[in-house]
This record gives C-alpha cells, structure tokens and sequence, in this order.
C-alpha cells in the first residue's frame, strides 16, 4: 500500500510538472510576532488561566486561528467568513494529555503555476505529555488538514520514522481526487 501512494505521488508529480506546475511547500508561521494577537494572555498582567487566540496570514484566501488556553491549543481554518472547528478531530489524533501545537511552523502543501500558489493542505506539529516509567515524556504527531474552503477537514496524522514523507504523501493526494 505504502509503495502505491508513493507511485502514486511520483506519477502526479511528473504529470503536474509536464503541465507547467509543480506541487510544493511554502511555509508561515504561527509566533505571535507574525500575527494578529487578537488576545493572549502573555500580555495581562496577573491572568487567571493562560490562554490566546491569534489570527495567523496564510495562503490562497486562507487565515489560521491559533487557539487555546489552560495548556492546550490548536489551529483552526477560516476561509472568507467560515472557520472550521478542527478541535475535537485534532485532539484525537495528538497523543497524550494537553495537546498544544509544538511549534511555530505549518508547511503549506499546494500546487505552484508560474507565479501563484494554490494550497490544498496544511501540516502542522501537536504535542502531547505521556507517563513513561514514572516521567513526563512529550511525544508529537504531524497533523495533516485538507483544505476545501470553508469545510477543511483533518485527514490524518503521522509519527515516527517517515513522518514528514507520509504527511505530504496524504496531503498530496488530494490532488487525484
């Protein structure tokens, strides 16, 4: 199965590129110094529980929300007025306890023709805390989200050995559909 995704992918790549496009990754950042910070508790003086929300730029008419509070956070997809909830289905694939973005990257997954980037997916890293032996371990998963305008859905996830090949081999593949 492994060895047909990635025939796969290979094939849609030489078919893109004879086309004149070509599948790539242009990456933006979460960190609020690249943002909207719409709130965020790292700027109140004595806040009660920690927590923010910040508008993040994107892609092809896409906006991120970075959300969170109480040690979790997640990303959101907003595209004009619509933003998809992508909590419930992003916290089940982050293993262990507080599920929070690890990082500041997400890779945009999309198709480039001349001058102009259409995206069709974003991946992105969550962490979550596991007891190991009688210690804390944060362990992450590489978060992969389909984006179909105001109806973005998480497609899978992946940890491990392979992450980032399997990532954007499911981003990718979108693309066949």
């Amino acid at each position: 199965m492994k060895f047909i995704i990635l025939a796969c992918c290979v094939t849609l790549t030489f078919v893109c590129q004879a086309a004149g496009q070509k599948i790539t990754s242009f990456y933006s950042s979460t960190e609020a110094k690249h943002v909207a910070v719409l709130v965020d508790s790292a700027l109140e003086k004595n806040p009660v529980i920690d927590h923010l929300y910040h508008l993040c730029p994107g892609y092809g008419g896409y906006e991120l929300i970075h959300h969170g509070g109480d040690l979790r956070s997640i990303i959101d997809i907003k595209f004009g007025k619509t933003v998809s909830n992508l909590m419930g289905p992003t916290f089940k694939r982050t293993r262990g306890s507080f599920p929070h973005k690890a990082n500041h990257v997400v890779e945009w997954r999309g198709m480039l023709k001349e001058n102009h980037f259409t995206p069709h997916a974003i991946i992105y890293r969550m962490a979550g805390t596991i007891e190991v032996e009688g210690k804390q371990v944060t362990k992450t998963t590489l978060i992969v989200v389909a984006l179909n305008k105001g109806k973005s859905v998480v497609l899978g996830s992946f940890s491990g050995d392979g992450e980032s090949e399997k990532a954007k081999a499911l981003a990718d593949s979108i693309l066949k559909k």
